[in-house]
């Protein structure tokens, strides 16, 4: 566990899809696929760590943080000019998605840059 901060992009993710999962499911009782799916692939990608995996979800997940980016700021201009409701769903939105922005991207790079197998997250015994 001595390069457990390496995990914390996948962790980050894991927690933000569970957060998302259950309030989607607890404000309308609706169940959020898309959601349950990125919870199960980071959880995956925690236990197994598999190279080509963590490069496909780290520029997914970087893209949709930068669409993201983009609809909140879309969604700014509606706001009547200078308004505090306006400026503080800026500065929520933006600070969320340049965050998993930054996860996503240290991800790619983790990944990208490793040449071997490190060892898991979870250690199975053999």
């Amino acid at each position: 566990m001595k390069k457990a901060y390496l995990f914390i992009p996948e962790l980050f993710f894991l927690g933000f899809a569970m957060y998302w999962f259950g309030e989607n499911l607890l404000a309308s009782g609706n169940i959020n696929y898309f959601a349950l799916i990125v919870a199960l692939v980071m959880l995956f990608q925690l236990v197994y760590n598999k190279r080509i995996l963590g490069l496909a979800s780290g520029a997914a997940l970087g893209l949709f943080s930068l669409f993201m980016i983009l609809a909140v700021l879309s969604e700014f201009r509606d706001f009547p000019a200078a308004s505090l409701d306006g400026i503080s769903f800026l500065l929520t939105g933006c600070g969320i998605f340049l965050t998993s922005g930054l996860a996503a991207g240290a991800m790619v790079l983790k990944h990208a840059l490793r040449k071997s197998q490190p060892a898991r997250f979870i250690a199975f015994p053999s």
